[in-house]
């Protein structure tokens, strides 16, 4: 099922400003940039951060995200909550052959 492009605004609220220091904030779309946003918000958010991501995205897509991410980009103890709260079974341990690295 192809996920739907939530319908809120554009940007994420500004209690997000801390979580995506590494993005520009006026450019951020938080459809396009949902992979940062997701994974910052598992490692560094709070309550409020994850609640809101839920109601944006939905533990579906959440799932759906996480899934993609090397098991690496997670810390302990926000992969293994994330596991509880998303019913996520498994994270990658090693990226795909055709997959290119940018630095």
């Amino acid at each position: 099922m192809k996920p739907v492009k939530p319908t809120l605004k554009r940007q994420p609220p500004e209690i997000f400003k801390p979580l995506l220091w590494g993005l520009k904030w006026s450019a951020i779309d938080i459809w396009e940039h949902r992979h940062d946003i997701i994974l910052n918000t598992v490692n560094y958010g709070s309550l409020k951060h994850w609640r809101w991501i839920i109601r944006a995205y939905g533990k579906e897509e959440i799932r759906r995200v996480l899934q993609k991410r090397l098991v690496t980009e997670f810390h302990s103890g926000s992969l293994n909550l994330a596991r509880v709260i998303f019913s996520l079974s498994k994270v990658r341990r090693e990226r795909l052959s055709n997959e290119f690295i940018y630095f």
